[in-house]
């Protein structure tokens, strides 16, 4: 019994010797046990009868001296009498006389070495007397040496012997015999008060606790002292705080367990929604009216993305209290255990109480601290393209959408839209519209193909694109700042569960966000074919698509050039490609354009769009010829401002790219 050590206390012995002896004093003798002892007095020595009865009263109501003196004129009249033996015994040692008393109980066993006997001289050796005798362990060992032997004549049948060996394996943590003689007492005598008693002892070795307590109260309704009965149940009470320390905070520890697998599910239910609605609409891509441009076929898919992504926005604040309570119980459960087996590593202990203070901080900060979005590139003034302005205007015109209000350029690709202004002014279609140009496309872009990408742009305000996601733009914004932070901070480990979560979660709303995406890219493209036919549109996508190749290789190998060398920057825009390096793109350009769509995409991949903008019943306007560099009237000194706006980036000015803010929730 490893649990609490008052078991093993001679306390609790002596407790339950005192339990043992005193049963005669609660109830009376058996008649059926007496009346041989009494026949048999009768046989030997008939006046002594009434002598022996009254001693016995006398024993058993605690007036050991008279019981004394009439035991011994019953011997002097029967002086081979075995129960008076035994019972005078009992008598001297109840008066402290222990070596007397054991001494009488030998004598009774040396006539005869009876079951009784055998249990008398057990009982004398370990009874504490008057003054809380505590024998030594030999003598615990011979006691319960004889009590076997005495179980052993009784073939098991009584219970008074069984309890004592119960009681003495237990002072000697002989366990596998006090399993023994309790299970016999089970077996044979299930209703004592005993039985129950010990039941206890051993369900509360066996750390059932809570069964213990119910038999302890279960020995108390049939006659067990309830002072000892409480007693029992505090040891035992103390036993279970000692084996469970935590026992006491179970139902806050279930019921916040309750709350993480709750919360768990809602995470696997996003994972499944996301995934079902992504399935969907790949389908609904493929097998929808391609000529339904206002992707009015579409509403209520549309509007299930929404809710399932305005849902999935809130779920993560909801889940960031959930993350720091589990950050938190984390941290402390592995500094607990370390201090349980005893070997504390204090390195890894303050990294990892700093590693959880640290992304609590900064889960708090994601919350509280708003970024500010700064807009991107450099604003184009109508004067410096006034007739790029002019083309702009006509796309809005064509596509029956109102014009977009300011044109940003930017130095890299990227072509995008999105709106300024409140949640509420772009439900009212009255945000202040923005077209992103990437002048690294600029470069043998013709403007028949700009203007349908120009067309696929004004799609997503058509369809409204731009008017809601600032749920997913907020959550999207506030992830990537938190997983900067704590990167920046280094606590990017394996043991951060906060930064797992940020890991699963930002997947999960990927997968969801992406799929909306995928959606309102091919719908977009429905409206550029639809005014400009497939081909013109096919020939923007291939060149936006092979012209980021181009630029990036130009441009990353000027820049790293320029910087070991330490000089200034070339005219990126000016750049051209060798020859040999013809090859090289157009087979990057060709993996890219022609594989498969993944779920990690925002758009469909170049050859799905292309496929399914053949399918467009388009052209409701007429070609037009040139290059988007003819728009502009002063292209070298535009080109060498951007030129410079990238140099001032690389040398550490800060910038912020279209990337980096995840604005437009339309894309490309």
């Amino acid at each position: 019994m490893k649990w609490n050590q008052l078991f093993y206390s001679f306390g609790l012995l002596v407790l339950f010797v005192a339990i043992s002896l005193s049963q005669p004093q609660v109830r009376e003798r058996d008649p059926a046990k007496e009346a041989p002892v009494l026949q048999e007095l009768q046989k030997i020595a008939p006046k002594a009868v009434d002598l022996f009865k009254t001693a016995t009263q006398n024993l058993d109501n605690d007036n050991e001296e008279e019981a004394i003196r009439q035991y011994n004129e019953v011997l002097k009249q029967a002086p081979n009498f075995e129960p008076a033996l035994r019972r005078l015994g009992y008598a001297l040692i109840a008066t402290g006389k222990h070596a007397e008393g054991i001494a009488m109980a030998q004598k009774a066993v040396d006539f005869h070495r009876s079951a009784d006997n055998l249990l008398g001289l057990s009982v004398a050796i370990v009874s504490p007397g008057n003054d809380n005798y505590l024998p030594p362990d030999s003598e615990i060992m011979r006691a319960l040496t004889l009590a076997k032997e005495s179980s052993k004549l009784s073939n098991g049948s009584d219970s008074d012997t069984l309890g004592m060996i119960a009681q003495l394996s237990l002072a000697l943590n002989k366990i596998e015999d006090f399993n023994s003689a309790v299970g016999q007492m089970q077996a044979g005598f299930p209703d004592l008060v005993q039985t129950h008693y010990f039941y206890a002892i051993r369900h509360a070795d066996q750390r059932d606790f809570d069964g213990a307590i119910v038999e302890v109260k279960t020995a108390e309704t049939q006659g067990l002292d309830s002072e000892e009965a409480n007693r029992l149940i505090a040891a035992i009470e103390k036993g279970k705080d000692e084996a469970y320390p935590l026992a006491k905070y179970l139902k806050y520890i279930y019921a916040f367990l309750g709350v993480v697998a709750l919360w768990m599910l809602g995470l696997l239910g996003l994972f499944v929604g996301g995934k079902s609605m992504s399935a969907k609409t790949l389908k609904a891509i493929e097998k929808s009216d391609p000529d339904d441009i206002t992707g009015g076929g579409h509403t209520s898919l549309k509007a299930a993305y929404r809710r399932l992504i305005t849902f999935a926005g809130l779920y993560y604040y909801i889940s960031q209290p959930i993350v720091v309570a589990l950050v938190i119980v984390g941290t402390a459960t592995l500094v607990y255990g370390f201090f349980l087996i005893g070997r504390i590593p204090i390195a890894f202990l303050i990294g990892l109480v700093f590693v959880g203070g640290g992304s609590i901080f900064f889960m708090f900060k994601s919350l509280v601290v708003r970024q500010k979005v700064e807009d991107l590139g450099r604003v184009l003034d109508q004067a410096e393209a006034p007739e790029l302005w002019e083309l702009v205007r006509t796309v809005a015109g064509d596509i029956n959408t109102r014009p977009i209000d300011e044109i940003r350029v930017t130095p890299g690709v990227e072509m995008a839209v999105y709106e300024r202004g409140s949640w509420r002014q772009k439900l009212q279609d009255k945000g202040e519209r923005v077209l992103i140009l990437g002048a690294g496309s600029f470069d043998g872009f013709s403007t028949n193909a700009f203007r349908a990408v120009l067309a696929h742009e004004y799609g997503h305000f058509s369809n409204r694109d731009t008017a809601g996601g600032d749920v997913a733009f907020r959550v999207n914004s506030d992830m990537m700042r938190l997983a900067e932070a704590m990167v920046n901070a280094g606590s990017n480990t394996y043991h951060n569960l906060a930064f797992h979560f940020l890991r699963l979660y930002h997947f999960i709303f990927r997968r969801i966000t992406h799929g909306a995406s995928r959606l309102q890219e091919a719908l977009a493209d429905r409206v550029a074919v639809h005014n400009y036919g497939a081909a013109a549109f096919a020939e923007g996508l291939e060149h936006v698509i092979r012209q980021k190749i181009v630029f990036d290789r130009l441009a990353n190998a000027e820049i790293s050039s320029a910087l070991a060398a330490r000089r200034k920057f070339e005219n990126l825009y000016d750049l051209k490609l060798e020859d040999d390096s013809t090859s090289d793109v157009e087979t990057a350009f060709r993996t890219e354009f022609d594989r498969p769509t993944g779920e990690d995409d925002t758009h469909p991949a170049g050859a799905d769009r292309v496929r399914l903008a053949q399918k467009v019943e388009g052209q409701t306007h007429e070609n037009i010829k040139g290059l988007v560099w003819d728009f502009f009237a002063d292209r070298d000194e535009f080109t060498k401002g951007m030129s410079l706006l990238i140099e001032k980036q690389i040398r550490g000015e800060r910038y912020s790219n279209y990337h980096d803010t995840g604005i437009s929730e339309a894309g490309n």
